[in-house]
């Protein structure tokens, strides 16, 4: 009989606690889904986000941006998310792909946008939002990064109006941060004996323009674009003329017509981080796109020999 009593006291038991599990389940929060198709609008939504907000890279760490397709799961998972934070200004031909929905927010439309001129031109300052040609590299603009992070943290709070001042809070510290390394940029680029830049593609017209140096790109905006011989000869003039020590290449690219240059003029190569992405590693260390910047600011100071 004691037997018996105690089996049902324990079944009792495991019902209840059956019960208590699954009722805290139904009453747990859920957070909102945040995909983001770049590291810029990535870190950007992580920052501000916190724990409030589930943020996802759609473009995988590691790949490069302009080379990106969706497959079929990657496509539903943006449309089943809360917000979709893309780059536009033409980054992501793919997303014609997509239903156009309201959980869909173009960055490139609340930012100042630079236009797409002739390769190793400087912006003339004349921003203007639309559909007309314009360089997409946006986000390397410190002050574009702050535009993208209030609207950021505005579209968090019409999602989620509980968490509001956790919201604004976040965002704040974040834009503290990027008006550091914007004095940062300013201070450090400021006093260089060379004023000009040659890289593979031109990633730089927004940062060349706000601190006031020049960009002498490979392949223009893109970086699929084929080098001619003609272009080679007069960046080799560029080098010589201008005493440059160091040419670029953008980590995801291939360094080799890069390499090429190089060793023919006699001068070092290195990378920049172009921040539309970074790869699976850094991602684990846990890397920002403010560190990101900084690690920028180094190479560019040490190629422009700033004081």
């Amino acid at each position: 009989m004691k037997k018996v009593v105690l089996l049902v006291v324990i079944l009792l038991f495991f019902t209840i606690a059956l019960f208590f599990s699954q009722n805290d389940k139904s009453v747990a929060p859920t957070v909102p889904t945040i995909t983001a198709s770049t590291f810029a609008l990535y870190d950007i939504a992580k920052h501000v986000g916190g724990d409030n907000v589930d943020v996802q890279m759609v473009i995988p760490f590691g790949v490069e941006v302009h080379s990106f397709e969706p497959t079929p799961k990657t496509i539903i998972s943006i449309q089943k998310s809360a917000l979709f934070l893309y780059s536009g200004a033409a980054l992501e031909p793919w997303i014609i792909k997509l239903t156009q929905g309201e959980n869909m927010l173009d960055m490139s439309k609340y930012v100042d946008l630079r236009e797409a001129q002739g390769e190793g031109d400087v912006d003339d300052g004349h921003h203007h939002h639309g559909d007309e040609a314009v360089d997409p590299h946006y986000w390397l603009d410190i002050g574009n990064m702050k535009l993208l992070t209030q609207k950021i943290a505005l579209a968090f709070v019409k999602l989620d109006k509980a968490h509001e001042a956790l919201y604004v809070q976040r965002a704040a510290a974040y834009i503290d941060e990027l008006t550091k390394l914007d004095r940062a940029y300013q201070k450090r680029l400021q006093q260089c004996q060379v004023r000009e830049v040659i890289l593979h593609h031109n990633i730089l017209g927004y940062v060349a323009s706000k601190y006031d140096f020049s960009v002498q790109p490979l392949t223009g905006l893109s970086p699929d674009a084929l080098a001619d011989a003609q272009t080679m000869a007069r960046l080799s003039t560029i080098i010589k003329e201008k005493g440059i020590k160091v040419l670029f290449f953008e980590a995801f690219i291939s360094d080799r017509l890069m390499q090429t240059l190089a060793k023919e003029n006699g001068v070092e190569i290195d990378y920049l981080e172009p921040l539309a992405n970074i790869t699976a590693a850094q991602a684990q260390t846990g890397m920002s796109y403010i560190d990101g910047m900084y690690v920028n600011l180094d190479k560019l100071t040490h190629a422009m020999r700033c004081e």
